[in-house]
């Protein structure tokens, strides 16, 4: 709250009375320091909205004179479409506490029809009596600072949007290899996003699940088979069951995808999801109880990003329809991802994953084969 109240008089010892401030004069040397600051609007308006000071700050920033501007109503800075009900409520409401001030950002027009954008500060303008007589409003022109702040934004979602682009492209070179389709890399996202989801409602991970690590592993899940573009179609695309040598070759798939982001992130040179996309390539297929592969790891020495994949992808698996198999109904996949607790899946995600069975259904019905035909 600001306040104009003259300091009392007190009477010095010797009976004398010290020199007191004139008013006047005190006004005068306020006055002449609102004045002066040149880059800070300083505007006072009475209880109608007219303007009743105007500093040198507001002149350079908006454009008009104290002359032409006093007396006007300061509505007159502000857009059409600012001059709002709620506008005027809050003005209101600050009027009445006759206390704290307000802050914000506000479209204001300059005289020459440049729509800027202040950082504005008011106060409710008080007198000795506690009347409030106006209010004061200090303003900075950010106009530049939120173009730029708005610029970067738009930078970083298309350099994210590009990121994107180019994971899936990465990975759909895999697993177009394999007679997939991009819909299975899409189902796999959303099954992650699920799992994550309910996974941070549960109080043992309810700090790494954060809205950062999420989007990470969404993003990074779709490469977890990008290792398959090393094994040959022959071993690949074969129908038949494979031969021990093959079965040899094909479980090489994860150290090769793993290698290859593990190196790419070290050319980054700092962390990103290429992090937990190393981890989830490398160790989507081990077992929670040590039965998997590459390296035979097992519980919590599979990271949890991996963990999660692994029940997605083996859920996809199974309701998808391969060369060398049928689909299976959501009830039979369901079955054998529950069978599977403790043995090849973590106990506790698959708790999760019986919570969210539902959900689990209705993404494999929402990306289906007549999803695709409609894109």
């Amino acid at each position: 709250m600001l306040s104009f109240n003259p300091r009392p008089r007190h009477p010095s010892s010797d009976g004398d009375r010290r020199m007191e401030p004139n008013p006047d004069f005190t006004w005068d040397l306020l006055k002449g320091m609102l004045e002066s600051s040149t880059q800070v609007s300083v505007v006072l308006t009475d209880l109608d909205q007219t303007v009743r000071f105007w500093n040198k700050g507001a002149e350079n920033i908006f454009g008009y004179t104290a002359e032409e501007i006093i007396g006007a109503k300061v509505t007159k800075l502000y857009p059409p479409d600012e001059v709002s009900a709620e506008t005027v409520n809050r003005l209101r409401e600050l009027v009445q506490t006759k206390i704290g001030t307000v802050h914000g950002k506000m479209k204001q027009v300059a005289k020459d029809g440049r729509v800027l954008t202040m950082l504005l500060a008011l106060s409710p303008m008080v007198d000795s009596s506690g009347e409030v007589q106006g209010i004061l409003g200090i303003g900075q022109d950010v106009t530049q600072e939120t173009l730029l702040h708005e610029e970067l934004h738009k930078s970083f979602e298309l350099l994210k949007k590009t990121q994107d682009v180019s994971i899936f492209s990465l990975a759909k070179l895999a697993e177009s290899r394999d007679e997939e389709t991009g819909l299975h890399l899409l189902r796999i996202q959303e099954y992650c996003r699920a799992l994550c989801k309910r996974l941070a409602t549960r109080e043992r991970h309810r700090e790494q699940m954060t809205r950062e690590y999420i989007d990470d592993l969404v993003r990074s899940s779709m490469l977890h088979d990008i290792g398959k573009v090393t094994i040959p179609d022959s071993i690949l695309l074969c129908r038949e069951k494979f031969k021990p040598e093959e079965i040899v070759v094909m479980r090489k798939h994860p150290v090769f995808g793993g290698k290859a982001l593990e190196e790419a992130e070290r050319k980054l040179g700092e962390k990103s999801f290429l992090s937990i996309g190393s981890d989830v390539a490398y160790y989507h297929h081990e077992h929670w109880d040590g039965g998997g592969y590459p390296f035979g790891l097992k519980g919590d020495e599979i990271p949890l990003c991996a963990r999660i994949v692994a029940i997605a992808d083996v859920y996809d698996a199974l309701t998808t329809e391969r060369r060398y198999k049928s689909a299976f109904s959501h009830e039979e996949a369901f079955r054998i991802i529950v069978e599977g607790k403790g043995k090849q899946f973590d106990p506790e995600l698959v708790e999760v994953f019986e919570e969210i069975e539902g959900e689990f259904k209705n993404i494999r019905n929402r990306f289906s084969k007549s999803f695709a035909a409609g894109l």
